[in-house]
């Protein structure tokens, strides 16, 4: 199957209600499985003998949704609109991170929609690096915001995590998910 590059004419350009829709379903999904997964690491990080920073192995689930919407819609922008719309509905499921939440999923949509924009395809290595630099974006949130004193090793540590959940998850499971996907709607 031949891969379509995405379209770079205008960045946000108009979506049409079939987009809009699949965002909104995109955004939602996310967001309903985001709460329960970030409620399952604080889980993870509270066992005594599990580092912490471990958690950010589930961070590439988060970004599924937001790397699924931008290349199924494959408009500039799509990324971006679903991490805001994830990030409202997540905030209004009383994510654990509170109003940050709103600021993480922004960021991480803007950050697939740019390496989106500068790779100028969505082929399977655009997917993995628009996941893993997503995902591992949330760690710098955190630093900026709520983490700011932790030692370099720590969070080198959860930057690699992050990432690499991100390739695997985001990545190379949203290209399969996005495959199936495409052969259903002939997309």
């Amino acid at each position: 199957m031949e891969e379509k590059d995405i379209t770079l004419s205008k960045p946000f350009r108009r979506f049409t209600t079939r987009e809009l829709s699949l965002i909104i379903i995109l955004s939602s999904l996310g967001a309903a499985i985001s709460v329960p997964i970030g409620h399952a690491g604080n889980l993870l990080n509270s066992i005594p003998s599990v580092p912490f920073g471990s958690p950010q192995v589930l961070s590439g689930l988060h970004v599924i949704w937001l790397v699924l919407a931008a290349t199924l819609v494959r408009k500039t922008g799509a990324g971006t609109v679903t991490g805001v719309i994830k990030g409202l509905i997540e905030l209004s499921l009383f994510s654990f991170h509170g109003i940050f939440v709103l600021f993480i999923s922004a960021v991480e949509g803007i950050i697939v929609d740019a390496v989106f924009v500068i790779t100028r395809q969505t082929q399977t290595p655009s997917l993995c690096l628009a996941a893993g630099l997503s995902s591992a974006s949330n760690v710098a949130v955190l630093q900026l915001t709520v983490l700011p004193r932790l030692p370099l090793p720590i969070l080198a540590f959860m930057y690699s995590i992050s990432f690499i959940s991100g390739v695997v998850f985001g990545g190379y499971v949203t290209k399969r998910v996005a495959d199936i996907a495409g052969t259903l709607k002939g997309w």
